[in-house]
């Protein structure tokens, strides 16, 4: 791998982990996002809530507001209908939760089409990271195979280095042992031919000699053992000796031919080396030699430092690899988590869907209920004959007068059940009174307080809203307790204890 391929590998995961940064960045900025989403949810649940109260509240204060008063501008402030206020109320919160809903169903959009676009630049980055991936594999194989070859161009070149340090020991070897044997050989030949010119000039003069005694020795008794100038032993031995310098020089001659063979050997091997380097010159063949050790120490010191920056590059790479694997695997579980809360908002807001609903149910049937009791109070205002106090509030000028002709709903009910509780309080003291003539006080006590307590549960009867006690005023050919008394301080409970019911509690205003 040249310097120019390992700068751009080290652009490209350089640019891959820049990408990886914005990338996180984005993650953590949507969940940011969707976290203050979530806050202003809440925030605007609980804001919800506190109006709901407010208006539960107001709705309950503004009937209570002035029931009885004698000012007409003060009694057309109870003219207000809290129903339809509460539904309008209802209505703009719906419409802006979806006003809501149809801008974190836009964000939504926004960021799923930002996600698609991130996973296209993911998907482009792998498939750059799968291209990387060959182009290094089909790298690492070229490598590999360099390195086979410099493996073998190394071999072969340390088996030639080992032989020729092998011939050059045997050449130095040869030279010296040939040096010392010549020497020795020069030595022994000069030695041995000085030896020879002695004994042929020895010879020479023992033959003068013995012919000289032959010719003129007369006598006949001389020692048979002395021939010459030498005696027998002596001759002997100088026989010996002559055998010995033609074994010396036998040996000699063998060694000098055997010399002479290796000489030959060498000259082969000279002539072979010869005719590898394509040159003659020794000196040329080492310079040659040593140029190609220094080659391959460089070429296999470059390998080295190609390895070395391989393996750098690997580690590297898987690093990368392994970075990247992790930011996949947050970028997933941080997704996970996104839709998890985009799908708990979505089911918050699909219950704030089903409360308004409940809440709607609920209004229609607080409204049912209200017209139950308004006929049921309509009904016993007749039965009574409570417009005949009317009649005379209307000579006199009364405050009530107004009601006279109208029919009950939720905006005058309480004004009617004022009327009925009058009207049964007189009905009762002039029961009391006709029982007070008759003389019969102990009697009439008892009629009074029967006569009372069944107004009195008449009244909560009606109050109440229940199918069973409503039933009592469902027609004109009922029984006679229609006609009981309905207390204002029963009807007031009896409408707490509906809110009660129905889950609407008010509280009172601090």
């Amino acid at each position: 791998m040249n310097p120019r391929e390992q700068q751009q590998m080290n652009e490209t995961l350089n640019t891959l982990q820049q990408r990886g940064q914005i990338f996180t960045e984005q993650m953590f900025q949507a969940k940011e996002e969707n976290w203050k989403l979530e806050d202003l949810c809440k925030e605007r649940a609980k804001e919800v809530k506190k109006k709901r109260e407010d208006v539960k509240q107001k709705a309950i204060d503004l009937l209570n507001l002035h029931i009885l008063t004698p000012n007409p501008a003060y009694q057309r402030a109870d003219g207000l209908n809290p129903t339809k206020l509460a539904d309008i109320n209802q209505r703009k919160l719906v419409s802006n939760l979806e006003a809501r809903l149809n801008k974190a169903l836009i964000r939504n959009a926004t960021t799923i089409n930002e996600s698609n676009a991130i996973k296209a630049k993911i998907d482009k980055l792998r498939q750059k990271r799968m291209n990387d991936n060959f182009n290094r594999t089909s790298l690492e194989k070229k490598l590999r195979k360099l390195q086979a070859d410099l493996d073998v161009v190394m071999e072969t070149a340390a088996a030639a280095a080992e032989q020729r340090e092998t011939f050059q020991e045997k050449k130095n070897q040869l030279l010296s042992d040939n040096i010392d044997e010549a020497a020795e050989f020069n030595e022994a030949y000069a030695q041995l031919g000085k030896y020879i010119d002695t004994q042929n000039e020895l010879l020479e003069k023992s033959i003068e000699k013995a012919a000289k005694a032959v010719k003129f020795d007369t006598a006949t008794n001389d020692d048979v053992d002395t021939r010459g100038m030498l005696s027998v032993s002596e001759e002997k031995k100088k026989q010996q000796d002559i055998q010995l310098f033609s074994a010396t020089i036998r040996e000699q001659d063998k060694a000098y031919r055997h010399t002479q063979q290796k000489i030959e050997e060498y000259k082969r091997d000279f002539a072979d080396l010869f005719a590898v380097a394509g040159s003659t010159d020794m000196d040329e063949i080492a310079t040659t030699f040593c140029a190609n050790e220094d080659e391959s120490f460089r070429l296999f010191t470059h390998i080295q430092t190609v390895n070395q920056e391989t393996d750098t590059v690997q580690q590297q790479f898987e690093k990368l690899c392994a970075d990247i694997q992790a930011y996949e695997d947050e970028g997933r579980s941080k997704e996970r988590a996104r839709v998890q809360e985009k799908l708990e908002l979505d089911q918050g807001v699909v219950d704030a869907k089903e409360e308004n609903r409940q809440l709607m149910i609920q209004a229609v049937d607080e409204q049912k209920t209200v017209m139950n009791i308004a006929k049921r109070v309509s009904g016993l205002f007749y039965k009574i004959n409570c417009e005949s106090l009317l009649e005379g509030r209307s000579s006199q000028g009364g405050g009530l007068a107004f009601l006279n002709g109208q029919s009950v709903d939720e905006n005058n009910i309480l004004q009617f059940m004022g009327v009925i509780e009058e009207r049964a309080t007189q009905i009762v003291r002039d029961h009391v009174k006709s029982l007070a003539q008759q003389g019969a006080e102990g009697q009439r006590r008892r009629k009074s307080i029967s006569l009372t307590q069944s107004l009195a549960g008449s009244m909560d009867a009606a109050i109440t809203g229940k199918p069973v006690a409503l039933e009592m005023f469902d027609s004109d050919e009922e029984d006679d307790d229609g006609d009981k008394v309905l207390t204002r301080d029963a009807i007031m409970n009896s409408v707490k204890n509906t809110f009660e019911v129905k889950g609407l509690s008010p509280k009172r205003r601090k």
